[in-house]
């Protein structure tokens, strides 16, 4: 198994450690350029300005779509789905906050700070998880699934 398959099946058995691990912004390999820019066109791209991993996450500058429009895209490294697109930012309704502060609570958080949608993904900081520590979060808009966490401080 390559190492990336083997990473690859890492961060989806464990994936809040495998990107809380991955805190480092960085280029894409060779190879993951190539799959990154194939998925890319593979949604409609045609044109995009600098990629680079960044809290576990892959960034695309000023991406074009078929309309001719520019965004910013942000997509999942394990099955290179774009997840998030420029989009308003702001604070969490109340509504969401208590949908995400159930989901989170679901997984033992049991304090939580801001929530915020940036770029599509729903940032929360300052949850107080069951070992005790405080992570900033980051979370896909719609399925909640945690997609990156930093331990504060």
């Amino acid at each position: 198994m390559s190492a990336f398959r083997h990473l690859l099946a890492v961060m989806l058995l464990v994936p809040s450690l495998a990107f809380a691990q991955a805190t480092a912004e960085r280029p894409p390999s060779e190879a993951e350029r190539g799959r990154l820019e194939q998925a890319l066109r593979d949604q409609g791209f045609r044109d995009w300005g600098k990629i680079q991993l960044d809290r576990g996450i892959w960034e695309v500058e000023d991406a074009m779509d078929r309309q001719g429009a520019r965004r910013d895209l942000r997509i999942l490294p394990g099955e290179l789905r774009i997840v998030a697109t420029d989009i308003d930012d702001r604070l969490a309704n109340t509504e969401e906050t208590m949908r995400i502060e159930a989901s989170l609570r679901r997984l033992g958080y049991r304090e939580f700070g801001r929530i915020k949608l940036d770029d599509g993904l729903w940032n929360v900081d300052r949850a107080l998880a069951a070992d005790g520590q405080r992570y900033d979060l980051t979370l896909e808009r719609e399925t909640l699934r945690v997609l990156y966490r930093e331990r504060e401080g």
